[in-house]
């Protein structure tokens, strides 16, 4: 009883002082608490003790019945009370409460000790009684005690009564008859009889149980006697076997499955173990004289296809050298790998196609086809490829042929190697990404998984040129693997002919100055830009002066020299950046970015300025009229347009062949 921690609760400091040195004197490490709120703080902060002494009454606040409640619902400790007093009320107070009983505070040291070493004892046996207690009811098996005389059950446990569907209270008044509908009184206690009579020491037996809803479940029962406190009583340990039989019942399902599925196939089929026995076989395959039981090199070749060694060993013996098996044979690398092997062989002058593939870690399926005719197709095959590749050949399209996992290419074609300025040797084992390096060692087609990609590629060529393709990569599995076939176009007259109607689609045909359509889009553009950045840009408009007189008195030719001279003198004059368009007729538009309205008048001046002094052949002078609006915030494509226009508009007003701007942005 050494080491044991007794917690001494005793509001007098020299009894507690007096009990703790006895306590101390035998070994004990006692702590002190001179209230009951003290030793309720205790417990609470982790420290646990073995026993606690407890003196009844304490002075101010809780006494000692309240306190062992209070310390109680923390943790279920043994308390030993302390008392002066043995009137029938202070026992009964005692009682109360989950004690272990109490000492007389004049008791001697022998009975002091005494008891506190019973108290302990008492306290270790509940524990273990409890927790053997906890076991039985916790148990994932059914468990009954009963009494093989009346069969009146004494314990079930909660597995039992959950399974069952039962109360406890309802099991109180059953029998173990009352679950097993296949037994009557009789019979029960002729199955109990050897156990009784102590021919047996344990009985197995399989029954069905009956639940409370009628329903019924096949267990597995074991029975065994025991004394307990001079009473026969019976064990009955109950296996619930659904769940054994419904994959027994899934067992039988596979194995049906399995022998339809070998009898469906059409061609010699086997399951081997590791080993090389057969374990089962189809129709077809015991037509050929296999056996189940025997070795497939034996039963299946004849011993043809293993080793004179290996042979004669077995003829000798009729045991097989340990590892025998096909030369060709590849059992382990199925089993091990976890993924089927296949091979081709020929014997006797057939050409036979093999298979292993594994079912588990030990047994795999072994199936053969007899592809003696294909092998003759092949030959043919062999005659039509050599015929493909001279069409491959003639393709106006670059083919190459790579590999899927390498990416070295293994094929070409003349007009792939012409794209790439080398002969199909020199080209034939290089990377893919040394044509296509953009794609930084990363195939788009095999990265996600694509069966096809299809899009615009650049090929570098050996020479260091560069060409646009439009290139197209197909995913092929072959028996060397799998291989990409990458067909490649060129695209560089195309990307000419591209631009050239991108061209056409933005300009004005005559003047080559950008249409409205398009200037409409820069415009927005820009508006979009000013609004985030704060930066200002001018937008122009001018018309040509009395432009109709020009057409009527010269003819339209003349016109449209006029128009093409005033395009030239401004897109001359004017930044890369800065757009000049067509607005319609003889009216062009200018956006200039990053500008303030009083740069851009002036050199709108300075256009008005430079075109009214120009000589154009054979109509002489002309001149333009000029409106300048900035951006002001706020604006929209259709305001700025207007506050131009109305600039315009005020110049041809004032006489034309001057420039009018606004300064200032509208109020709103």
């Amino acid at each position: 009883m050494k080491d044991k921690k007794i917690l001494i609760v005793e509001d007098s400091k020299f009894q507690a002082k007096t009990i703790a040195n006895i306590l101390n004197k035998y070994g004990y490490t006692v702590e002190i608490a001179l209230t009951g709120e003290a030793a309720v703080e205790k417990v609470s902060g982790g420290w646990y003790p073995d026993l606690i002494l407890m003196d009844i009454e304490l002075g101010e606040g809780m006494d000692g019945v309240q306190t062992a409640l209070a310390i109680q619902q923390i943790s279920e400790l043994p308390v030993v009370f302390l008392t002066a007093h043995t009137e029938p009320a202070v026992v009964e107070k005692i009682r109360s409460v989950t004690a272990y009983g109490y000492v007389m505070k004049s008791a001697t040291e022998q009975v002091l000790i005494t008891i506190v070493e019973m108290a302990l004892r008492l306290y270790e046996a509940n524990i273990h009684a409890n927790m053997y207690w906890q076991i039985l009811e916790d148990s994932l098996n059914e468990i009954y005690i009963f009494n093989p005389e009346t069969l009146r059950f004494h314990v079930v446990n909660r597995g039992a009564r959950k399974n069952l569907g039962y109360t406890l209270e309802e099991l109180n008044t059953m029998t173990p008859l009352d679950l097993k509908p296949e037994f009557d009184l009789k019979s029960f206690r002729a199955l109990l009889e050897p156990l009784l009579s102590g021919k047996e020491e344990q009985i197995v037996f399989y029954t069905v149980h009956r639940r409370k809803d009628g329903s019924l479940y096949p267990v597995e029962v074991h029975l065994q006697l025991f004394d307990y406190r001079g009473e026969k009583l019976c064990l009955a340990l109950v296996i619930d076997l659904t769940e054994r039989k419904a994959l027994e019942e899934e067992n039988r399902r596979k194995e049906e499955q399995l022998r339809l599925m070998l009898e469906a196939l059409p061609n010699p089929t086997y399951l081997i173990n590791r080993e090389r026995q057969i374990i089962a076989l189809n129709q077809v395959a015991k037509e050929r004289g296999a056996v189940v039981g025997d070795y497939c090199w034996h039963s299946i070749h004849h011993l043809k296809t293993i080793s004179p060694v290996e042979r004669q060993f077995f003829e000798n013996t009729g045991k097989p050298l340990p590892g025998t098996k096909c030369y060709f044979c590849r059992t382990d690398e199925a089993l091990n790998r976890k993924q089927k092997e296949n091979c081709e062989v020929n014997l006797d002058g057939l050409f036979w196609n093999i298979w292993w593939v594994p079912i588990d870690e030990n047994t795999y399926l072994h199936y053969i086809i007899d592809v003696t005719k294909y092998k003759k197709m092949e030959e043919e095959i062999r005659e039509q490829e050599e015929f493909l590749r001279l069409i491959l050949d003639s393709m106006p399209a670059g083919v190459m042929v790579v590999d899927a996992k390498t990416f070295r290419i293994e094929n070409v074609n003349l007009e792939a190697a012409a794209m790439i300025g080398a002969s199909p040797e020199e080209i034939i084992g290089k990377s893919c990404f040394e044509i296509f390096p953009e794609s930084k060692g990363l195939c788009p087609i095999t990265a996600v998984g694509q069966e096809m990609d299809w899009a615009e590629r650049i090929l570098h060529r050996v020479d260091g040129s560069q060409l646009p393709v439009l290139k197209i990569v197909k995913r092929l599995k072959t028996k060397s693997g799998e291989k990409l076939i990458e067909t490649f176009i060129d695209l560089t007259e195309r990307k000419k002919l591209e631009e050239q109607l991108y061209r056409l689609s933005i300009t004005d045909y005559l003047t080559q100055a950008y249409n409205r359509r398009y200037f409409t889009e820069m415009l927005e553009r820009e508006i979009e830009r000013a609004k985030r950045t704060k930066m200002p840009f001018a937008l122009i408009m001018l018309d040509i002066d009395h432009f109709k007189n020009v057409n009527d008195r010269f003819g339209h030719a003349a016109g449209d020299l006029v128009l093409k001279t005033l395009a030239n003198l401004i897109k001359n004059r004017i930044r890369q950046t800065d757009c000049l368009a067509r607005w319609g007729g003889e009216e062009f538009v200018i956006l200039l970015p990053d500008t303030p309205v009083e740069k851009a008048a002036g050199l709108v001046e300075e256009l008005r300025e430079q075109l009214s002094m120009l000589e154009i052949p054979g109509v002489g002078r002309v001149t333009a009229s000029f409106g300048v609006t900035g951006y002001c915030p706020g604006d929209t494509l259709d305001t700025l347009l207007m506050r131009a226009d109305q600039m315009l508009y005020a110049a041809k007003a004032s006489g034309r062949n001057c420039v009018r701007f606004s300064e200032k942005c509208p109020e709103s």
